[in-house]
């Protein structure tokens, strides 16, 4: 009985067992076929099935396929048995590994490695494989990577065919899966390849590229550091969104988990460098700065450990979970929330504004990380926590790189703002300091002139008395008359001066005068008839009718009119006007005056003759530090400045219209009526009459006993000449009387004479001052030096300017001494006398003329290419009859006495003593060669008279040619 219950209990089994491997009937006419419920599945956790075995023995065990847990276990492989039979042929079908998990990124997708083997009667019909781990070229072909599956085609209809299956999962840390079904090319897929959250990582990966592309190009164009940051956080972010939607991390079969690992997390620690750039906390909170510096470097440390570590060891990932690396997330992102908290705290709009983006992400990124750890399930609400992290970062930062911009250009157009005011005030105290230093220095020009002309003639005096041992010093009255002259222009520039001073501080008062304003004005106007006269300048007055009119208006004597005014400022006025007139206006000219009351009002008019004013310049005349270059001539330029302060303290009105090479024309407008007046400062008397005005100081013309210009005083012509150049005549003719004892001395007004006189008549010494008009001291300096005919000539400048940017620009141009007014006229002298001794040593030097033509001699380019040029015209004409002085100043360019003034400056020689010099030194260099006889030697260096040849070669070399060729052997 126990033996029958035993075969019983073996038959049951045995039948179960052909239950169990009973085929599964495969109709093609039901498009879908799901085959979990006849799959036999075992868990390989040592690794030694294979389909042997699981074909002859399969061990014990065994799960049904629709019995199984949600997650295989991610550490081994799994085996999986079924066996089919196709009642018709299944072109096109498929067997799927349908993945079930829902809403994950694409990088979860597919089984690591699928193979397919199929057996029928004992024989291996295919073996095929799939998953993303395997290379593209050994997978079975399929739609997509993420759809593991393999093609059926090869089962043949009506036969059995057993299918052994191994899954295992991918390396990023997903479990593997079969949910079999076996599926018709009409329904080939069993849901849409990304689906439920898909449509939203699309959408970010998308937006994410846009943005990339879009700040990567605004970085090539700006090329700005925070822009720099941003696109490589954008770059992560949409490497990241490209892995969701299943691109790139598909393509990769080998270290998926660590370019997943090195992009996905490569979002955190640029997130922070470009914070820093944005928020620019490096300078502005570099305490802060240093722990967000801190945390961005220990994330990037803490990356490529775990890309290093996962690449050598080969961990098993767990969700893509590997050993401490949530963890430390985890802190890093408590970490960003602090930081985020520390930067929302401070008193910056950037770093408020990227604190509260931080905030955003980091709540994001926290979720994500409970979620990723298992702590908590988002399946209900179907989003991605850190893809919507990243998106609301992409669009707070897109607008906050724009808000940046925009606040950073407000912030620089406001500092242009600031800046240009600023540049602006600098340039007006820069402009205004250059106006008043020029100012200073024409001022001091003024005031050493007078200074020269007064210490001078005094100290002369001076000497003497010394001399005569007399106890008395006397002057000359000419002397006494400059003295008194330059006295009375020193005090006339210091009033000026003082009520320039008055007026700016607003002490100056108006002090009114009610009275004939006629009788006043022709005493200020009449005093320049005699300064007329002796100009040869034609004044013509005209005090006009209108006065008269209005006083008999009201009832006042004609030849009275009577008005309001402040006699000083008016003499002021009138005289600096008519000084200014007269200044400018040439011999033969008109100075014109008009003047007349109308509508209450004294209208004035001084008009010339003279050179005009140019266009751009009239503008600023009345500035008080500026005058127009080139009239350093004319005085300090604050004459008209000192005008209009005055015209306009009174409330009237001072305007000017000239026309260059015709002449210009000044007029004035004063109240006349006393309530027109302005009334603060005004002080009133009544008086009939004032003091007649000062007669006029300038003097223009030639004083009696000076001498003219280009004259030379009586003396020997055998002296050294003098070239003085000055426009002040006083000045001119006292530095004459200083030189003409010793020297001849030629005069000229201004540069440009002094130019064309020192190349008529090359004198031995220029003395030159440097302010004159049309050409000044250091461009006289630059013409003569740069010119052959005069640059050898030395060169001495007289000026007030006594700085030392100013002597280094007379010396650069190449003057050889520099004298500061007021100077001792023993200055000059002896500064004279050693320039002409530097030449009589050089004239010493030279005494022989392979000297003077070898351009050995420490001489000044231009010299020295002259007497080069002179010797090869002597050269190459020694055997010429024509070779005279006359021919020679032809050949090099000079005049006849240019050319002998030219040479005895440089040599001490004459033209002629210089020529027979290198015929005689060539016959003694032929006659020492002995290459020909006497009389050849004679005829072959121009002598024709060999008697005369002889006395001459003697005279140079003390014996005669005979005699030399004798000594020679």
């Amino acid at each position: 009985m126990p033996t029958n219950r035993f075969f019983l209990l073996i038959f049951l089994v045995w039948a179960l067992g052909l239950q169990a491997q009973a085929p599964y009937e495969l109709n093609p006419k039901y498009p879908v076929h799901s085959l979990d419920g006849v799959l036999s599945v075992w868990k390989d956790s040592t690794e030694v099935l294979s389909p042997e075995i699981l074909l002859e023995a399969p061990p014990m065990g065994a799960e049904q396929g629709d019995a199984l847990p949600q997650y295989l276990d991610v550490r081994w492989p799994y085996w999986g048995k079924l066996t089919l039979l196709a009642t018709d042929t299944l072109p096109g079908w498929r067997l799927h590994f349908e993945d079930k998990m829902i809403g994950p990124p694409a990088w979860t997708k597919s089984n690591g490695k699928v193979d397919v083997w199929a057996y029928a009667r004992g024989e291996l019909l295919f073996h095929k494989r799939s998953g993303v781990e395997y290379p593209k070229t050994v997978r079975d072909r399929a739609p997509h990577w993420v759809l593991n599956s393999v093609g059926l085609d090869g089962i043949p209809s009506g036969v059995p065919v057993t299918l052994v299956i191994r899954v295992e999962g991918n390396s990023i840390g997903y479990p593997p899966y079969f949910h079999l079904t076996a599926r018709s090319p009409e329904q080939p897929f069993y849901h849409q390849i990304f689906q439920f959250n898909t449509s939203f990582n699309v959408f970010m990966f998308g937006a994410a590229l846009i943005i990339f592309i879009y700040h990567l190009l605004q970085f090539l164009y700006m090329r700005e550091r925070v822009i720099l940051w941003f696109v490589l956080w954008l770059g992560f972010c949409t490497l990241t969104q490209a892995m969701t939607v299943g691109l790139l991390i598909g393509d990769i079969s080998r270290f998926r988990l660590p370019v997943q690992i090195a992009i996905s997390n490569g979002v955190f620690y640029t997130f922070w460098f470009f914070g820093r750039a944005y928020v620019g906390s490096r300078q502005k909170f570099p305490v802060l700065d240093r722990f967000i510096k801190g945390l961005a470097l220990l994330t990037l440390a803490e990356i490529i450990t775990v890309v290093a570590y996962v690449i050598v060891f080969d961990p098993q990932a767990y969700f893509t979970a590997v050993g401490w690396h949530y963890p430390f997330l985890l802190v890093y992102t408590l970490g960003s929330l602090g930081l985020a908290i520390a930067l929302v705290l401070k008193r910056d709009a950037f770093a408020r504004y990227f604190g509260i983006g931080t905030l955003v992400g980091g709540l994001g990124l926290l979720v994500g990380i409970f979620w990723s750890m298992g702590l908590i399930n988002l399946r209900f609400l179907g989003v991605d926590p850190y893809a919507t992290g990243i998106f609301l970062q992409l669009l707070i930062y897109s607008l906050g790189i724009a808000y940046r911009r925009q606040t950073l250009a407000k912030q620089a157009a406001e500092e242009r703002v600031r800046a240009a005011v600023s540049e602006s005030e600098v340039r007006r105290i820069s402009d205004l300091n250059a106006l008043k230093s020029r100012f200073f220095t024409n001022i001091s020009h003024e005031f050493r002139t007078p200074l020269t002309l007064i210490r001078g003639p005094i100290q002369a005096a001076l000497d003497r008395s010394g001399k005569e041992g007399g106890s008395e010093v006397r002057l000359p009255a000419r002397d006494l008359d400059m003295v008194r002259r330059n006295t009375e222009r020193l005090e006339g520039l210091v009033d000026e001066l003082l009520e320039l001073s008055r007026i700016e501080s607003g002490k100056a008062e108006i002090l009114l005068t009610h009275g004939d304003v006629e009788q006043v004005l022709k005493s200020v106007v009449f005093a320049f008839e005699s300064l007329a006269e002796r100009s040869n300048i034609a004044l013509r007055v005209d005090l006009g009718d209108a006065g008269a009119a209005q006083a008999a208006e009201m009832g006042q004597d004609s030849s009275e009119v009577a008005a309001w005014y402040d006699r000083n400022k008016l003499e002021k006025i009138v005289y600096n006007l008519l000084s200014n007139a007269f200044k400018y206006t040439p011999e033969g000219g008109i100075v014109s005056f008009r003047s007349r009351l109308e509508s209450g009002r004294l209208l004035m008019e001084i008009s010339d003759t003279g050179k005009g004013i140019p266009a751009a310049d009239l503008g600023q005349i009345f500035e008080r530090f500026y005058r127009v270059e080139g009239d350093e001539a004319h005085g300090t330029g604050i004459g008209l400045a000192l005008c209009k302060e005055l015209v306009e303290l009174q409330g009237g009105e001072l305007s000017v219209e000239s026309m260059p090479g015709k002449g210009t024309s000044f007029r004035v407008g004063l109240p006349a009526r006393r309530e027109d007046f302005p009334k603060p400062n005004r002080l009133e008397h009544v008086a009939a009459s004032g003091m007649p005005a000062a007669r006029p100081t300038a003097v223009k013309p030639k004083e009696a006993g000076e001498p003219g210009i280009g004259e030379q005083l009586p003396d020997a012509p055998s002296r050294p000449c003098i070239l003085l150049v000055e426009d002040n005549a006083d000045l001119r003719r006292f530095v004459g009387e200083v030189l003409q004892e010793k020297y001849r001395v030629l005069y000229a007004e201004d540069g440009f004479q002094g130019e064309r006189m020192a190349i008529e008549h090359i004198p031995d010494v220029v003395v030159s001052d440097v302010m004159m008009p049309r050409k000044d001291g250091y461009e006289l300096c630059h013409a003569l030096k740069t010119n052959t005919k005069t640059s050898h000539i030395p060169i001495i400048l007289l000026t007030a300017r006594a700085g030392q940017e100013n002597k280094m620009e007379g010396l650069f141009q190449g003057a050889e001494a520099y004298l500061t007014k007021p100077f001792e006229a023993r200055e000059l002298l002896v500064r004279i006398r050693n320039l002409m001794g530097r030449q009589k040593a050089l004239w010493e030097k030279m005494q022989h003329s392979s000297l003077v033509l070898s351009g050995e001699l420490d001489l000044p380019s231009l010299d020295d290419a002259f007497l080069k040029k002179v010797g090869s015209a002597i050269e190459s004409h020694l055997d010429s009859a024509e070779l005279s002085v006359e021919f020679l100043a032809q050949q090099v360019g000079f005049s006849r006495a240019q050319l002998h003034r030219k040479l005895k400056a440089l040599t001490g020689k004459s033209p002629n003593q210089l020529i027979n010099e290198v015929r005689l030194e060539k016959a003694r260099l032929l006659l020492q060669s002995r290459s020909a006889t006497v009389s050849e030697v004679a005829y072959s260096v121009g002598f024709s008279n060999l008697s005369y040849f002889t006395k001459r070669f003697r005279e140079r070399y003390g014996m005669t040619p005979s005699a030399f060729i004798a000594d020679t052997e």
